[in-house]
């Protein structure tokens, strides 16, 4: 046999309703910092990090023709016997710079390729935290609301139980005795002849 729900009060209603706006919450404001971060971490990349690659890649180029022209000079300055002087140094100092510019601009054409992909990247990012925004946005509140409803009618639910409720099955009084009692008390309720009291 069915017991009834038993309810006595919406406690554990209002626990679910304060568990999902916290939740809620905590998702706008991850949402909501990881969407920053994502989106500086963009600017950062086309913006300071290319320009800085860029930047790398003239300077070392300058470097690079620096030492090529240090070592000309050295090739075209005879020594004192007339032998060619030695240019082991300069030698090395070219293929420094050389090295030093190919590594600048294989990063700033890797920077390069990022800056195209990692807008693609962001852009699945903005996608797949679609549905996080919708829960935020759309579902939590009208679960909030849905869950208000439900505490509002379980409240009305137990105030209509806690009234008292008159039972007159129960009553010792008969129908003839409370017929008698109001006529004694100047009932104009018709006697049982049909005349008045």
């Amino acid at each position: 046999m069915d017991s009834g729900a038993n309810i006595r009060d919406t406690k554990a209603i209002l626990d679910a309703k304060a568990v999902i706006v916290k939740a809620a919450r905590s998702m706008a404001s991850v949402l909501e910092e990881s969407q920053a971060d994502s989106e500086r971490f963009a600017m950062w990349l086309s913006g300071e990090a290319q320009a800085g690659w860029e930047r790398q890649v003239r300077l070392r180029t300058t470097r690079l023709n620096e030492a090529r022209s240090e070592l000309m000079r050295k090739q075209m300055q005879p020594t004192a016997d007339g032998r060619p002087p030695s240019t082991v140094d300069e030698r090395k100092a070219v293929s420094r710079a050389e090295a030093a510019l190919a590594s600048a601009e294989d990063r700033l054409r890797r920077t390069r390729h990022w800056v195209m992909e990692y807008q693609r990247v962001l852009a699945n990012f903005r996608a797949g935290m679609g549905s996080l925004g919708t829960f935020v946005d759309q579902v939590a509140p009208s679960s909030v609301a849905a869950l208000n409803r439900m505490a509002e009618s379980v409240d009305a639910y137990l105030a209509a139980q806690a009234s008292p409720i008159v039972d007159t099955s129960t009553s010792d009084v008969t129908p003839k005795d409370a017929a008698t009692s109001m006529r004694r008390s100047g009932s104009d309720h018709p006697d049982a002849d049909g005349a008045h009291s």
